[in-house]
């Protein structure tokens, strides 16, 4: 009995792959739906801001959303990162009580975090206190979110369901009250709203269909849970410091440059959300008990991440202009001095997102990926001032994509001894 279904042995490996092969199309095509639906409403409301609102409430906006990106990574504290491998490898039993310890900690990290986060939002951009301070709080409370744990379960439609479409439907209904009535604060509102919901909801699914956790409040129970993941914040919070800081930096010392540079870095981002379904497949997919199945796994992945960067920095670097002048309304002007920057930019960052993320984690070189981080926050610390001062808000630029084009080399190295073929032990 036990030996029936390993009859076809020959065939296994293959049939093995095709069944991998399917189940990751059809991830996705799950998790690409998400994508390309929030995809296609930040484009829109990007341009719903600047012409209803106007520049100024748009850099307002840009500026809060930078302060939030950087205390976001302190208030979801690792999971983001190591959640999804984390919920993949374990039980069905024990699936919510890790969930519910994260969501501890989560909670008691953002009513630190976040009061702190929004008085430093407000300092810095002077004016429009309840503006940034609503879009502060919605960058900072998505680390409420469970979207990542349902990456780990592999459950596509609840990625979409339950974590994206509430927080898009907040963030539409805010748009069309924009354009509606010109509101922007209505607009913060109803976006926040949207993030909330998302939470909730998805927390309340989870715990729900997963048992053996125990309702907790301890803040020393919560603080207990964040041991061992200083590694991914420690990566997390230096990528976010080279990647948030500038359009601080501009703000304090170019601010007519402020709007524009937004929009540009906006569109990087956005490029960079579309390609989030590749890296999440890639981070399913390269691990392997087997070391010379998981090197050529890992070779192929590090190919595609090459290509990709590639390509999406040939696009940006031709269209970033074009497509910048379209979704401003025509209000804002990409010059190809900053197009060509960003361009290298994104194509190091598209090709270390895959790198990183994907093969460095798979082989367990998560300190490797943290210093990555570290030596690229590094250097693009020391040269985004000095550039911007010399030569305005491309300077920023050029320092940004040095410090990516870093990151991507130390990980290159790295992974370059693992990525030769390995025999499997005993053949």
């Amino acid at each position: 009995m036990r030996t029936t279904p390993r009859a076809p042995e020959p065939e296994s490996d293959g049939g093995r792959e095709r069944v991998r092969t399917k189940t990751a199309l059809r991830f996705a095509g799950g998790y690409g739906l998400s994508v390309a639906i929030s995809g296609v409403v930040s484009l829109a409301v990007i341009p719903a801001i600047i012409v209803a609102a106007g520049a100024g409430a748009w850099a307002t906006i840009a500026v809060a959303q930078a302060v939030a990106g950087f205390a976001f990574v302190f208030a979801v504290y690792g999971w983001g990162v190591v959640g999804p491998t984390e919920v993949a490898s374990l039980a069905d039993d024990r699936r919510g009580a890790y969930y519910f310890e994260s969501l501890l900690s989560r909670a008691w990290l953002c009513v630190v975090i976040l009061p702190a986060s929004i008085a430093i939002a407000i300092v810095i951009i002077g004016d429009d206190a309840l503006l940034a301070g609503l879009t502060v709080a919605s960058g900072v409370l998505v680390a409420l979110g469970a979207g990542w744990f349902f990456v780990g379960e592999a459950s596509p439609l609840r990625f979409l369901l339950i974590d994206t479409v509430p927080r898009i439907a907040g963030t539409v209904a805010g748009a069309l009250v924009l354009i509606a009535t010109g509101d922007v604060i209505a607009f913060a509102a109803l976006q926040l709203a949207g993030v909330v919901v998302s939470a909730v909801i998805s927390t309340w699914n989870i715990l729900s269909r997963y048992r053996g956790w125990h309702l907790t409040l301890s803040p020393i129970r919560a603080m207990r849970n964040l041991r061992g993941q200083a590694s991914p914040v420690a990566m997390s919070a230096t990528s976010s410091i080279y990647v948030n800081v500038p359009i601080v930096l501009i703000d304090l010392f170019l601010p007519q440059a402020t709007a524009v540079y937004a929009l540009a870095e906006r569109i990087v981002r956005l490029a960079l959300y579309s390609t989030r379904p590749v890296v999440q497949i890639a981070q399913g997919w390269v691990p392997s008990p087997d070391p010379a199945e998981l090197a050529g796994r890992a070779r192929r992945v590090t190919a595609i991440a090459l290509g990709l960067g590639a390509l999406g920095g040939i696009v940006y670097a031709v269209a970033g202009p074009w497509i910048g002048d379209v979704l401003s309304g025509g209000t804002l002007s990409i010059p190809l001095a900053l197009a060509v920057p960003m361009a290298v930019n994104l194509a190091a960052i598209l090709a270390s997102q895959l790198t990183g993320f994907a093969c460095l984690t798979a082989f367990g070189l998560t300190r490797a990926l943290a210093t990555s981080t570290i030596v690229g926050a590094v250097v693009g610390t020391a040269l985004m001032l000095p550039l911007l001062l010399w030569i305005g808000a491309p300077g920023v630029a050029w320092g940004l994509a040095a410090a990516e084009l870093c990151v991507l080399g130390v990980q290159l190295v790295t992974l370059a001894p693992k990525l030769r073929r390995r025999e499997t032990v005993g053949s």
